[in-house]
Parts: C-alpha cells; structure tokens; sequence
C-alpha cells in the first residue's frame, strides 16, 4: 500500500511538473511566438524603409557595390558614406556643404557651358582660357612696361625740346624786342623822309608844271622848225620819201631758194646752212619770185608770202625747213624764194626796236613781249641800237603806250614815279617817229615784220 501509495505520488508529482513545464512551454512559445511576429513585423518595416533607399535589383549594381564596399572600408553605412560624400562635393563645388542637388541644378543652369559636358572638362577648359589670358595679360603687361618706358623716354625728350624751345624763344623775344625797337626808329626816319619827299615832290611838281608849259611852248617852236627842215630835206633828198613806203629792193630781201621739196614729210630743203648763218627755230616767208616782194606804194606794206617755213635742221651748206602754213592752189615748189627781213648772211641789220608787241598773238601788248621780240632779232644776227643813227636800218614800232590820268599830290612815290616813266616812254616813241619820219627811215609795224620774217615763232 505504501508502495502503491509512493508511486502514485510520483506520478502526480511527474504529472503536474509536466502540465507545469507544458504551460512553461506553452507560455514561452507564446512570449517566442508574438517576438516573432513582432519581429517579422518590424522586419518588413525595415524592409519597406531600405527599399525608399535602394532597391532589391539596384543592390546587384557594381557601383552600389562599390560604395558598398567603400562605406564599409571607412566602416560608414552607404547612406552616412553617400550623405558625407555629397556634404563635401556640395562644399567643394558651390562652397556651402549644405546645397541641395536642385540648388546645385539651379545655379548650374546659370552657368554656359556645363549643359555641354562635365564640370572637370568645363574646369580643365576654363583652367587653359585663364593660362591663355594670363599669357596675354603677361604680354600686354609686357607691352604696357615698355609703353611706359617709351613714353617716359619721349616725356624726357619733350622736356629737353621744351626747355630748348623756352631757351630759343627767350632769345628770339630779345631779338624781336630789339628789331622792334630799331623798327620804330626806322619807322620814325622813314616817316621823316616821306614827308621830306612829299614836300619835295610838292615843289617838284609845282615845278614840273611850270616846266611843262615853258616846254610845250618849246616843242611848239621845235615842231615849227622841224617841219621847215623836213620841208628843205624833202626838196634836197627829191624822192627821198617814196623809199619809205617802196621799201628795200626786192633781190635785197631774198635770202635763199628752195631747193628740194618733200611734200610727204611737209618739209622743204633751202640754199642757207650754218655757213650763211641760218639758225635753228628762224621763220621765212615764201615767195614765187623776188619781184613779189614789193612795197605797196600807197600803204608801204609788203604783201605776205604764199607759205611760211621754219628752220628744224641745219647743215653746213643747206637747211631742212618745216612748212608751217601754205595757201591752197600754190604750193612750195623747187625754185621758189624766201625772205627774212632780220637774217641777211651778208650783213648785219640794226634795229630800234620802241612800243607794246603781242608778239603770242593773245590780244594783249606789252613791253615784256617787246623783250621777247628783241631776243629774237639778236638771236638771227640783227643788231639792236638805242637810237637812230646813220646806219641804222629798221625802227619797228610797236603800239604806243597810254599815258594814265596824272597822278595827285597825294599820289604814292611809286605811283608817281611809273607816271613819269610813261611820259619818257611816250615822248621817245614819239621821237622816233619823228626822226624815222624826216631821215626816210624805213619803219616797221608788227604786222609789216611778221610779213618779212614769215611769222613769229612760238
């Protein structure tokens, strides 16, 4: 009975530790049972939280292995290690560690040349466009160096010639005050001596006119007695007059023959070369025979030659001639004469020569042309003499010149001085005239000469 009694408390004993440890267990797979659940919950959570950072498929990429593995090397998670990373790119780029990406974005836009390509390249571009400029500015820092040393040299150059220039013009000042000042001393001498010869001209003047009448009753007289001798001289010479309007005998006014005429060429050759004299550039008029040349016996004027010739080549013994003009329907033909009244091989003319030419033909006389015409009789041999004298044998006289108004009292010395050299001019034109007349001495007009010596020659 004690046996069966111990026994069945053993297994009361052994049954109620195994519905104790059956609840134990039942109580513990219970507590492990919600920890599970609890942990399978808070699992997906995180789960769900991983995937907002990287998915199932972007974990098998290399590069999020890469920074997977970098991470894990400096011992970070990927999301610290990328947070530092973009902390720092931010910082390196835009300076300021906490810029967004889309700030980043935003001021990028602003900028021209990242659309086109990286950063680094645009860096790397930009970097070689400021080694480019600094060059540049290196040379024009350069050029500008030596600018300024140029122009410090040209400062120093402009000073020297500035201080040259005040040094010269100082002395130019004392100059200028000293011919200023002898300037006024000649001005008060000349202003004394123009009232001293206004005073003495005055006088003259006064005295001129009294001259003036005192000479015109002389000249009266002097024309009286003149024209009483030319009379005597006319009755004693006979026909002493006719000769000035018959002229010099023809055969004495013939200078050469045409000897050879080259139509072709618009020449002719004459019988005169350097032997007689002839001259390059003479003019000769052209006649048919030497009986053309004669004196109108009513006018005195010789008739004009059917052609002019100009002397272009000399010879010895002969000339070539240009023909300058000719008439029509008489040509120059071989045997024809010319003349010259200035060229004679034989003899030496001499002339008076006195009065206005236009000897260019432009309508306007003047004494300077009159230097002309004279240079061209002494250049064909003539002789030029002041006055009429026994061998004289021309007067070619020219217009007579006009004598102006008188001049006034008040008349400047020049003017007054022109005034009486034109009353002297006038009074020896007239005098020529006048002797010419009453010694039969031939006179020559400008038309009369151009017909003897064939024209003028430009």
């Amino acid at each position: 009975m004690a046996a069966r009694t111990g026994a069945s408390v053993g297994v009361a004993v052994t049954i109620t530790i195994l519905g104790a440890m059956s609840l134990a267990f039942f109580v513990t797979t219970m507590i492990f049972y919600g920890n599970a659940q609890s942990a399978r919950t808070e699992k997906q959570s995180m789960e769900e939280d991983v995937k907002v950072f990287v998915s199932p498929q972007e974990r098998e990429h290399a590069a999020i292995r890469a920074i997977r593995d970098e991470a894990t090397r400096e011992r970070k998670t990927v999301v610290g290690f990328l947070a530092s990373n973009q902390s720092e790119l931010m910082k390196t780029v835009t300076g300021e560690a906490s810029t967004s990406m889309s700030e980043l974005r935003s001021e990028l836009a602003g900028i021209e040349g990242t659309e086109e390509g990286s950063l680094v390249s645009l860096v790397e571009k930009l970097q070689g466009e400021i080694a480019s400029l600094q060059d540049q500015l290196a040379t024009a820092d350069e050029g500008r160096r030596l600018a300024q040393q140029a122009s410090q040299d040209e400062a120093e150059r402009v000073a020297t010639i500035e201080n040259e220039f005040t040094a010269s013009a100082s002395a130019m000042q004392s100059e200028v005050s000293d011919i200023i000042s002898s300037n006024d001393q000649i001005r008060t001498g000349f202003n004394d001596i123009e009232r001293r010869l206004n005073q003495r001209i005055e006088e003259i003047s006064e005295q001129s006119s009294d001259r003036e009448s005192a000479l015109q009753d002389t000249v009266a007289e002097l024309q009286q007695e003149n024209f009483q001798l030319k009379e005597q001289v006319r009755r004693l010479q006979g026909e002493g007059r006719v000769s000035i309007f018959t002229g010099l005998p023809e055969e004495a006014l013939v200078d050469a023959k045409v000897n050879q005429v080259n139509p072709l060429d618009n020449e002719v050759v004459i019988s005169i070369g350097r032997e007689k004299k002839a001259v390059l550039g003479m003019t000769f008029a052209v006649y048919d025979d030497a009986t053309d040349i004669r004196a109108d016996a009513n006018t005195g004027d010789y008739p004009p030659g059917k052609a002019v010739i100009e002397i272009i080549k000399v010879e010895p013994t002969f000339s070539r001639a240009r023909i300058i003009s000719s008439s029509e329907g008489n040509p120059i033909v071989r045997g024809d004469v010319v003349a010259n009244a200035v060229y004679d091989p034989n003899k030496t003319y001499k002339f008076v020569v006195d009065g206005l030419f236009d000897v260019d033909g432009d309508g306007v006389a003047s004494r300077f042309e009159r230097d002309t015409l004279e240079a061209l009789i002494e250049r064909w041999g003539g002789i030029l003499v002041g006055d009429i004298e026994g061998d004289t044998d021309f007067v070619v006289l020219g217009e007579k010149p006009v004598l102006p108004p008188a001049p006034g009292r008040g008349a400047p010395v020049s003017v007054i001085q022109e005034y009486v050299r034109l009353q002297q001019e006038i009074q020896r034109y007239d005098d020529l005239l006048l002797k010419a007349d009453a010694t039969s001495m031939p006179v020559l007009n400008q038309n009369r000469l151009r017909t003897l010596i064939g024209d003028f020659p430009n």
